[in-house]
């Protein structure tokens, strides 16, 4: 399951060829509301659609512009994790409890600069669509996850930013000193980068 940049960028990468008819505002703020359930404020299976069941005409489908940026975020996962686990890119990975996370902010890493209209997306978010309050979630912890969002979206992720985050989502100083530091490891590996940088090169043709 992907981060929130790296969501961000694939959605960026494709949003004009398939999604012009959509709510650009509206999809984006979908795709990346999925992951609030990070917070511990609502299950993540209220925000995230079964693996493997959807594809990109369910999305292109979709006449809520909201519900299919959550669907499309449900989709790009699914892609993602299936590449992932056909590179076995995870053995790649330094062995700790955080492979996922270290690799998903590896990610975030090298896709930020893919993007150079960053301050469109933080815009995006000083709003709260009437979709996002239809999960029964406070409304201070929605602005909560948007401000966690528009912090991060604000500059390229390095030691400082990704451990902020790693707070922001509750992991303990331990962990966050961990994957702080094995993400700092794992870039030096330069296959891992040539693997990330593949997924994001032909992600259009997974889709398809």
């Amino acid at each position: 399951m992907a981060a929130p940049i790296t969501h961000m960028v694939l959605t960026e990468k494709v949003f004009d060829k398939f999604f012009s008819d959509k709510k650009r505002k509206d999809f984006y703020i979908g795709t990346v509301f999925s992951d609030i359930g990070y917070l511990g404020v609502v299950d993540r299976q209220s925000t995230h659609f079964p693996l493997q069941e959807l594809k990109l005409e369910d999305v292109k489908k979709e006449q809520n512009s909201f519900t299919a940026g959550l669907k499309f975020h449900s989709l790009v996962d699914d892609i993602r994790e299936r590449f992932i686990e056909s590179k076995n890119l995870y053995s790649l990975i330094p062995e700790s409890k955080y492979k996922t996370q270290i690799l998903k902010l590896l990610e975030d890493e090298l896709y930020y600069d893919k993007i150079s209209n960053w301050d469109e997306f933080i815009k995006f978010l000083e709003d709260i669509l009437p979709e996002e309050r239809s999960f029964n979630i406070k409304e201070d912890d929605i602005k909560k996850w948007h401000n966690i969002l528009q912090n991060y979206f604000s500059r390229k992720p390095d030691k400082q930013v990704r451990k902020g985050l790693a707070k922001e989502l509750n992991f303990s100083e331990e962990g966050q000193n961990e994957i702080v530091n094995l993400v700092e490891q794992t870039r030096l590996n330069e296959k891992i980068g040539q693997i990330i940088e593949e997924f994001h090169n032909n992600f259009e043709s997974f889709l398809i």
